[in-house]
């Protein structure tokens, strides 16, 4: 499985991936987002420009969050923040494509359900 062109394109121009995916809990929503950026001269975090460059894909890391949130901040319209959810997996760091499509592996079998985040429900 590899992640299609589209979004591929949306990842190197600063746009977040996002999924719903089925939680344990009934209580709970449970998602996956993924988000690139890159590095400057002085090795701070940038955000990506909107325009596509080739030489994006060199220089791209990915950060990946698969976390649960309690149906209560849907009902109720609440705000989030990282102190409210109820599990979170974190990684950063992830450098480029194929590493990025291998550690999707771990959390969904179909990339084509990656779409840009505002597709998705996800309050973080």
């Amino acid at each position: 499985m590899q992640l299609d062109i589209r979004q591929i394109n949306n990842l190197c121009t600063g746009v977040r991936l996002a999924t719903e995916l089925k939680s344990s809990n009934p209580n709970l929503r449970k998602f996956l987002t993924i988000q690139g950026y890159s590095y400057n001269e002085d090795g701070k975090v940038i955000r990506l420009e909107k325009f596509l460059k080739k030489s994006t894909l060199d220089k791209i890391y990915f950060e990946l969050r698969c976390y649960e949130i309690s149906n209560e901040y849907y009902i109720n319209g609440w705000d989030v923040t990282e102190d409210d959810l109820a599990s979170q997996i974190y990684h950063d760091d992830i450098k480029g494509i194929p590493a990025l499509e291998s550690e999707l592996k771990k959390y969904i079998d179909d990339y084509s359900v990656l779409k840009p985040e505002w597709y998705c429900d996800n309050l973080l």
